[in-house]
């Protein structure tokens, strides 16, 4: 008896050799998959279990010319792409709010969302985002968890100091700069026995972090001198630049290299401010809480160190506040300038660098 086509065979017989866009939604468990062809629009879908390398075996499969894979990114990662990159397909993956959206409302299923990709895609409405190499999203990870573990241990001292105010607790005065013996004064400090077994809970917290602190620095000054030696060594070099701004710059932005003009590392950043103008009405220019929230505060706080250390960032700082007269502003606009500078320390040779940082100071 012989066998009927079926129909992912039909569909590849139909489109005749032409290029093909894939289209991926992708979740844990599943991947729901779109095949688009362009020139008559024929679409064809598919759901298989999750698997990087098997998907690829399945694309390699069709026996048809596959012009890109496109999927937006989520919490599954960048394995996905760089598993069908070893496989010899090119592909790109798609930040959310990239993706155009309509504003009336219409279905949504997985495999409308995996044609849609693929059909966006086809007709060039999609930008992708850049993939990290495995070695550049473990430094990011590793400098994004010191990150939260700092976070985590300025809540657990505001929690301290709000337990001994609420319990009537005299605070030590080690608390104020938190110094080493901030934790034997409150293990030493006379409370009854239910309050003892609480502070005792969340100062064993403390100690946990800080150790923890401790050691992510360390394994982040290791990993930064491996990988990004020179360029860390520039971007300290600038006044107000530590150690931490360093360390998140060059993890966050990871290829610096792929930007090729100033705007478009500010508007990465969410550091440019987006024009609003109608008709008569006056132009507004205000910031939009997107692209890298951890470093553009990062960069917030450097860019006051900066200020107050450098002449000239001081001089951008007076100039946009005598315009506005909003500190807030102004030191955004500091910011602005200093990821600017910043970014070309870190794409211009040795050799060019300080006259690159120069012109950075006051460009863009």
């Amino acid at each position: 008896m012989v066998k009927k086509p079926t129909r992912i065979a039909r569909f590849i017989a139909a489109v005749e050799n032409r290029p093909v866009f894939v289209g991926l939604d992708v979740h844990k468990k599943t991947y729901s998959v779109a095949i688009f062809e362009p020139q008559d629009g024929l679409v064809e879908t598919w759901t298989c279990p999750a698997g990087e390398d098997a998907l690829a075996a399945q694309l390699a499969g069709l026996g048809c010319p596959i012009e890109h894979v496109v999927y937006e990114s989520g919490p599954t990662g960048f394995a996905l792409a760089r598993a069908l990159e070893r496989a010899g397909f090119a592909v790109s993956v798609i930040a959310a709010s990239r993706i155009p959206r309509g504003y009336a409302a219409s279905a949504k299923t997985d495999r409308l969302d995996a044609v849609k990709l693929a059909n966006y895609f086809a007709r060039g409405l999609l930008r992708p985002i850049a993939v990290p190499t495995v070695e550049q999203e473990g430094y990011r990870a590793l400098v994004r968890r010191r990150k939260r573990i700092a976070e985590s241990r300025a809540k657990i001292k505001q929690k301290i100091k709000g337990f001994l105010l609420a319990s009537g607790i005299t605070e030590p005065a080690s608390l104020r700069s938190w110094t080493l013996a901030a934790s034997k004064d409150l293990s030493a400090l006379e409370i009854p026995p239910e309050h003892r077994t609480a502070l005792a809970s969340m100062v064993r917290e403390y100690l946990f972090l800080l150790s923890e602190d401790k050691l992510l620095r360390a394994e982040i000054r290791e990993a930064t001198g491996r990988m990004h030696s020179e360029r860390f060594k520039r971007l300290t070099a600038v006044a107000g630049v530590g150690e931490t701004a360093a360390a998140h710059f060059l993890a966050e932005l990871f290829s610096p290299e792929r930007f090729d003009r100033p705007e478009e590392v500010t508007s990465y950043l969410g550091l440019a401010p987006v024009v609003s103008q109608s008709g008569n009405g006056p132009t507004r220019a205000k910031l939009r809480p997107v692209g890298q929230k951890r470093l553009r505060g990062i960069l917030v706080e450097a860019a006051w160190q900066w200020s107050w250390r450098d002449p000239e960032a001081k001089a951008i700082y007076n100039q946009h506040f005598a315009k506005h007269g909003i500190g807030q502003k102004a030191i955004v606009a500091v910011a602005r300038k200093l990821a600017i500078k910043l970014w070309r320390l870190t794409v211009e040779t040795p050799s060019a660098s300080a006259e690159g940082a120069a012109r950075g100071a006051w460009s863009g």
